[in-house]
């Protein structure tokens, strides 16, 4: 593993520290950051889901039906939820126990869970979304002019943000109102979102990487050499990572300015912001998973 990551200090700019690092058995499908717990959740293509605490060390590990489509986990490590195959999602405890499931009746698109773990968003590839307050009847259903490909809770706001394909960001209520629709001019690759939705970014591959604030309005964008497939950002709209389809990693703060980049040796599936901006979690599809640390700010 360390002769893996020693790309690491042959980036420019301010070089992090290695953390910790760890190894699914399979590649990686799958991976989220508890922003208030610091906690790990990976999954792999083998059926494992791993918890790994803020040190890199495995809390739990469990072995689940295959292929985990989607996976959510709530910031206070309370509890997640896992899509399996094409509709049915199930939900598990902090110890990885499958507690309950509910089928579907359309293939879901993504999966997304509230930073309390009490509620779980499913966007279906009809348009339907669906709100439920547990394995039972969701409590909201709302439709989208086209699927979104992720639908995430906002934290500090009752609501969620939806990209969809093919060129629309929106805004809706707890419920599923419309508060504000966008148009895009790309298909997205990625969303993150700071925790008061005041920084919404959006992976738009060869238009880089287009910034929204939490009223619909684009106030800026950021540009990377490569096409920018994976973005994240820190809760508090500190610190923004962006990986690219060309195995380029970047570290910046939130007016742009490079801090760190350096050149991958395999692909990213997934990428994840410290809260306050002082490290980043990269989940690579071999299943590596390093934690890189820069303290302060």
């Amino acid at each position: 593993m360390s002769s893996h990551l020693g790309w690491i200090t042959n980036g420019t700019g301010q070089t992090p520290q290695l953390t910790w690092a760890f190894a699914t058995d399979a590649s990686l499908s799958n991976l989220e950051l508890a922003r208030e717990s610091g906690e790990v959740l990976a999954a792999d293509s083998s059926g494992g889901i791993y918890l790994l605490d803020r040190n890199g060390q495995i809390v739990s590990v469990t072995r689940g039906q295959t292929p985990i489509r989607g996976l959510a986990w709530s910031d206070n490590g309370s509890g997640g939820v896992a899509l399996i195959g094409n509709s049915r999602l199930h939900w598990f405890s902090r110890q990885l126990e499958f507690r309950s499931q509910y089928d579907l009746d359309e293939t879901a698109l993504s999966v997304s869970i509230d930073s309390h773990g009490e509620y779980v968003a499913a966007s279906l590839a009809t348009g339907m979304n669906l709100i439920f307050d547990g394995p039972r009847r969701p409590i909201f259903k709302f439709s989208s002019q086209r699927p979104f490909v992720r639908l995430c809770f906002v934290t500090e706001i009752p609501g969620l943000i939806g990209v969809a394909d093919y060129g629309l960001l929106s805004s809706r209520t707890f419920a599923g109102g419309v508060r504000w629709e966008e148009k895009l001019w790309s298909t997205a690759g990625d969303i993150s979102i700071s925790g008061t939705g005041e920084m919404i970014l959006i992976a738009c591959f060869s238009h880089g990487i287009v910034r929204y604030d939490a009223e619909g309005t684009q106030s800026g964008s950021y540009q990377v050499e490569g096409t920018p497939s994976r973005v994240a950002c820190s809760y508090l709209p500190y610190r923004i990572a962006v990986a690219t389809i060309e195995r380029h990693i970047y570290w910046m703060n939130a007016d742009g300015k490079m801090l760190w980049a350096a050149e991958t040796p395999e692909d990213i599936t997934r990428i994840a912001c410290d809260p306050l901006g002082k490290g980043l979690v990269i989940g690579f599809e071999s299943g590596r998973i390093a934690r890189l640390d820069w303290g302060g700010y």
